[in-house]
This record gives C-alpha cells, structure tokens and sequence, in this order.
C-alpha cells in the first residue's frame, strides 16, 4: 500500500479501529414490539485487511461498556456468536491484537479501556484531530451498511424529504437481536465478499493472505484463540457501572 496512507496495518490484526455511529433504523422491544429508540453501534475494523473484526450494538449512548463488548467479540472466535444468530457463514477474524485505534472521545479515554489494554498488552493509539485518513474505514464501512440499512422495515431515512408519507415508528419492525443478525449476515455474507477499491480484493482475501502468506511472503500464522474467556469478559466490565443498560 501507500507508505504514507496509513501509518500502520501491516498485518492481520496489526491495528484494529474502533468507532461508533447511531443507525437510521427504528426498533422494537421484543415482548410488544413497541418502538424503543434508534441504536447505536459500535464496530471494531481490523485496518490491514478492512474486516470487522467485531460489533456491539445498542441503545445506550456510547460508553466504556459498548467499546468493552466490542472488543470482547472482536477477540472471541466467532462460531458461537454466529449461531446464536443462526447466520450461515465463515467470521475467521479472533485474537488479541497489537495496537488499538480510538478517537479522543471521552468514553474511550477512561482508565477501563487503558486497563485493560495494559492487562492484554495491546497499545492504543489515539486518532489525531483534522486527518482525514484517520478513521476513515468505519465511516465508508457503515455509509454502506446504512445504505443497506434503508432496505429494512423500520428505516428512518436519512432525511424527512425521502420519508415522504413513511411513517417509520409504525413500520418499525426489528428488534435488536434482528438488527445484530441482519448486521452479521451482512458484514460476513456481503462486505466480507465485496471487492474493496483500496485492497483490489475482498477484504476476506486479503485476511487469508495475510495470515496464511502468498509467494515468498509468509503469512502470521493463525492467532492464538484466547484461552480464559471468562477473565477476558470480566476484564472488559467497567470498574464501576452508573446505569443500568437497556
């Protein structure tokens, strides 16, 4: 790639980024299907190969806890999870990585995300303000997924001029866990898959590559799968939890 682009991403899980955004989306609760709010979502990107490497979604502004279960499905290997979704389909991204990229936001500077990562070994790296090519990945990634999002019952639109005569709260249809299921369907069966501008290939291609090698150039070898899952679960609660999550 272009040594001046970005400054790091070498290899799988070099560096991982992590942002937020709230979904044009409305939903529902489970039990009465009553409209509960638009969610937000965190998603963390592994910046080598573009994959997710995991996502959290929510109600709850975004917080340590949102930015700790992110994480915590991004090392985690994904079988289970995709399951529990029952979505079909290969997520071969897990593992502790090097680095960590977040924004300045406030709910990522606490000492609970600096904690943990000193615990783990992982370096954060904090965005610089005004670059651009900083934390761009998200970004493009979700101005896709939100345009796929348009598609689903319950859409907000992205503005009042498009919504036309739609009145979103009745047409609002999902709950979380259907949002989750519909996000991971996407990220693995269509994002994964698309060709990305910037890789010339699927950003799965590029995973593979980087991990099993391709010519002369060796791969990093699978990563170690995170032995004790519960202490990794633990270590990303917050020390001290001030609202009760939805």
């Amino acid at each position: 790639g272009m040594p001046n682009k970005f400054p790091f991403g070498n290899f799988p899980l070099d560096v991982v980024e992590i942002d937020h955004t709230k979904l044009d989306v409305v939903l529902v609760d489970e039990t009465h299907r009553r409209e509960i709010g638009r969610p937000y979502i965190t998603v963390a990107i592994d910046v080598y190969s573009r994959m997710v490497a995991g996502f959290y979604v929510s109600l709850e502004a975004p917080s340590f806890f949102n930015t700790g279960q992110c994480i915590l499905n991004a090392i985690l290997p994904k079988e289970r999870f995709l399951t529990k979704l029952d979505v079909n389909g290969e997520w071969p991204v897990y593992g502790i990585f090097r680095c960590i990229h977040l924004d300045n936001a406030k709910e990522f500077r606490g000492v609970d995300v600096q904690r943990f990562c000193s615990e783990y070994g992982i370096e954060i790296n904090w965005r610089p303000v005004a670059r651009p090519e900083f934390g761009g990945h998200i970004e493009r990634l979700l101005g896709t997924a939100a345009k796929e999002i348009h598609t689903l019952p319950g859409s907000t639109f992205s503005n009042i001029n498009q919504r036309g005569k739609y009145d979103s709260e009745k047409h609002a249809a999902l709950t979380i866990s259907e949002l989750e299921k519909w996000l991971a369907e996407y990220f693995v069966n269509v994002y994964h898959k698309t060709v990305h501008s910037s890789l010339g290939m699927t950003p799965e291609e590029k995973y593979i590559e980087g991990i099993f090698g391709i010519g002369d150039a060796p791969g990093t070898g699978l990563p170690a799968i995170p032995v004790d899952s519960l202490k990794l679960r633990v270590s990303l609660l917050p020390s001290v939890m001030r609202s009760i999550q939805h």
